[in-house]
């Protein structure tokens, strides 16, 4: 039953119309990864940043503050106490001193400075050179004096020195315009050969101009880093750059520098596949990066995961003294005037400064996120083969279990997601994930919503008159399980007619005949329908029907019976209803019989119908022409009695009949096991007794049986036809080898 619902030819014509609808949007999804179609591939991203901050948002990830990194905040109190912004270079070297001496071990410096600060001295004594002939003797004398202090007020110098004597990283910018490069750029970053790395053919951020730094300040430094930022295509920075590239080198950005710093790392490794950038190798520590050479920011909840400290409390001494002992200290700013605030996943207004000391704890802690890549050649396989995979499995399901499934999916893919990141760190991109699931759910929704509409209309059309209204609704949910192909089942089948209807209908006119008809037909038809049965037709006054198609019913013979056993409940007030509308009173007879028969959509091309034949079929139709030869409502076939003995039956006759050889055993059923009264029981007992004694031709001793069955109820014809059979055999005594078979002559 399985294998035909899921694998009949009907059944695997709409999968494969399901699987090729779901590679369709396989193949678009793949071609918008590859070749960037404009609106989908804009849907994806989006979504994929939405995805993304939620995750972020919850902040399940662990955050470990080693190595220790703090913000040295220029900040609203700092430019209140020590002046306006920017500050003399002199006052920037008391900082970098003041942290090296509470034992910061790197300093980062997120703050451009590419020209040089005026020297007031230099100025006046130039100033003093212009008016040299309107000075006294004296006068004469200030110029050369200006010049020999100069160098003690020259601030660049003094700051020069600070970066000289620490372990300070300076910050530089890179941008695109291709007018304005101010200052120098530090030297690129070289391979463990000592060979300078270029971008080549790697899809690195490429700029054209900078704002470098001061040569004084970097020939005085330690190392360089860009402060460039590049945000998502919303505006919302969600990666970090770890290189830049100007004039096909590469340079490392300031937390990526700042983390060389701290782990003394001199050279660098590029990790590709192909032409894809995956990694960046820097000492013993691995940089996860995307082919962009970007990494995931690690946002650790909002704003201030880092410790903060104000410059003027480190100016002026506020702190204790190894409160900053070995931390990395990352200077910068969060006053609105610098605009050095950025759109984040967790925040509208997030310091750069902050993100910069988030990287590079990430960085040196190896705290970092790995982001899998869809655009990678590995990446696009796996996507095709989860589609398809999806597809084949989401072929088999009906529309409503279809929309489960694909919701369990969406939840898992999402649940997995997060476990991913916050556990195991790794970042893998839902959005295609998720698109290309609700766009093969979609499709194949509305297709199988439109083959339904039309498997619903046909099933309604065939069937609609001639089963419950509850079948049709099982037929449409499980189209696959009947067919209109001719079937052989073992089912059971029904016949019913009004006894004398020629006699009856001859005393009426053509309208009462067919409000006799209605009124019989309307109640038996609900009383099948109330028991799972196929109308099969009406003939007349015939009304056939059957158990066990379209759809399997195991129960097929037990549903009849219980069904025919209402129908003759039934009758009597099927009859008062009849003398309400002047008709008259009517008696049926109900032949049922079971075994295998023909079931299907049989006919011509000009007119069909859902019916069965066969011999079974044949012989149900006999036994309900039996009923009045043995003057009962209702006679089954040894077929239809198997195995159900959860009713009470009385054994009418061993027969045979016209166009059948073997003999069969006749049965009424009287009634379910516990609804069956006492006395009946008693005169059941009583007849079989008797009916043993005809067949072991005991003759006497079943003629007196009879004879007091049939004195005790007159009005049960069985008994008066056997008394009579008996005193017929006891004066022509049947054949010797006699197997108790009584032979019918008509059909």
């Amino acid at each position: 039953m399985k294998k035909e619902h899921y694998f009949s030819p009907k059944a695997m014509k709409s999968k494969w119309t399901q699987i090729l609808l779901g590679f369709f949007w396989v193949s678009l999804i793949f071609l918008a990864d590859v070749i960037q179609i404009p609106l989908l591939s804009s849907f994806i991203t989006q979504l994929d940043y939405r995805t993304y901050d939620q995750v972020v948002q919850l902040n399940w990830r662990p955050h470990q503050t080693i190595p220790r990194v703090v913000i040295i905040d220029i900040d609203d109190k700092s430019v209140q106490q020590e002046g306006r912004w920017p500050w003399p270079r002199d006052k920037m070297a008391d900082l970098i001193n003041k942290l090296k001496q509470n034992g910061v071990v790197t300093i980062a410096t997120d703050i451009v400075m590419a020209e040089a600060e005026v020297n007031y001295a230099i100025g006046l004594k130039n100033e003093l050179n212009k008016l040299i002939l309107q000075l006294s003797p004296e006068q004469k004398q200030l110029p050369n004096l200006l010049e020999q202090i100069a160098p003690k007020v020259d601030n660049d110098r003094i700051l020069a020195q600070a970066l000289m004597d620490h372990n300070v990283v300076l910050g530089f910018l890179f941008h695109n315009d291709k007018q304005i490069r101010k200052g120098v750029l530090p030297l690129p970053l070289t391979n463990p050969e000592g060979k300078q790395l270029c971008r080549a053919h790697l899809p690195l951020y490429q700029f054209s101009g900078y704002n470098g730094c001061l040569p004084l300040f970097l020939n005085a430094s330690t190392q360089a880093g860009a402060v460039t930022n590049v945000p998502d295509l919303d505006g919302t920075i969600r990666h970090g750059l770890m290189l830049a590239s100007y004039d096909n080198k590469l340079y490392p950005t300031l937390a990526f520098a700042t983390a060389m710093n701290y782990l003394m790392a001199q050279h660098i490794s590029l990790k590709t596949h192909g032409q894809q950038l995956y990694g960046i190798q820097m000492g013993n520590v691995f940089i996860p990066t995307n082919s962009h050479g970007q990494i995931l920011i690690p946002f650790w909840g909002q704003i201030g995961a880092q410790n903060y400290y104000s410059a003027t409390d480190i100016i002026r001494g506020k702190i204790n003294a190894d409160e900053l002992q070995g931390a990395i200290a990352i200077i910068g700013s969060t006053i609105i005037l610098l605009a050095d605030l950025h759109q984040s996943p967790v925040a509208q207004s997030f310091p750069g400064v902050e993100m910069v000391g988030n990287m590079v704890q990430g960085i040196v802690g190896q705290q970092l996120v790995s982001e899998f890549d869809w655009n990678t050649n590995t990446g696009r396989v796996y996507l095709v083969l989860l589609g398809l995979v999806f597809t084949f499995l989401i072929s088999f399901l009906s529309v409503s279990r279809m929309l489960i499934f694909a919701v369990m999916c969406i939840i898992a893919i999402r649940v997995l997601s997060i476990y991913l990141f916050v556990a195991k760190s790794v970042y893998i991109p839902i959005a295609l994930m998720l698109t290309l699931i609700v766009l093969i759910t979609i499709t194949n929704y509305a297709y199988l919503f439109i083959i339904e509409r039309r498997q619903k209309r046909k099933i309604n059309q065939l069937f609609g008159q001639y089963v419950p209204e509850d079948y049709v609704k099982e037929l449409i949910e499980s189209p696959d399980q009947y067919s209109m192909e001719g079937q052989e089942r073992n089912m059971t089948v029904l016949f019913s007619d009004i006894r004398n209807f020629t006699g009856v209908s001859e005393t009426l006119d053509a309208s009462a005949v067919k409000r006799l008809l209605n009124t019989f037909f309307t109640p038996i038809t609900e009383i099948i329908f109330s028991f799972r049965g196929t109308i099969d037709k009406y003939v007349g006054d015939m009304i056939v029907a059957f158990w066990g198609a379209p759809i399997h019913d195991e129960e097929h013979a037990s549903h009849a019976i219980v069904c025919a056993l209402t129908i003759a409940k039934q009758l009597p007030e099927i009859n008062v209803t009849m003398q309400e509308k002047d008709l008259p009173k009517v008696n049926i007879g109900i032949g049922l019989a079971t075994g295998m028969m023909n079931v299907g959509d049989m006919g011509s091309e000009f007119r069909r119908a859902y019916t069965v034949i066969g011999d079974t079929v044949n012989l149900a139709s006999r036994l309900q022409d039996l009923t009045k030869f043995y003057q009962v409502t209702i006679l089954v076939s040894d077929g239809t009695r198997a195995g159900q003995d959860h009713f009470v039956w009385r054994v009418i006759d061993k027969i045979t009949v016209k166009g059948r050889k073997s003999g069969l055993i006749i049965y009424q059923p009287l009634g379910a096991v516990g609804e069956v009264s006492e006395e009946v029981l008693t005169e059941l007992e009583e007849y079989h007794r008797a009916l043993d004694e005809y067949s072991a031709q005991n003759w006497s001793s079943a003629e007196k049986k009879f004879t007091a069955l049939k004195t005790k109820f007159p009005n049960v014809y069985l008994y008066q036809m056997y008394h009579e059979r008996i005193k017929a055999f006891m004066e022509t005594p049947p054949p010797e080898h006699w197997d108790g078979v009584y032979m019918h002559q008509h059909k």
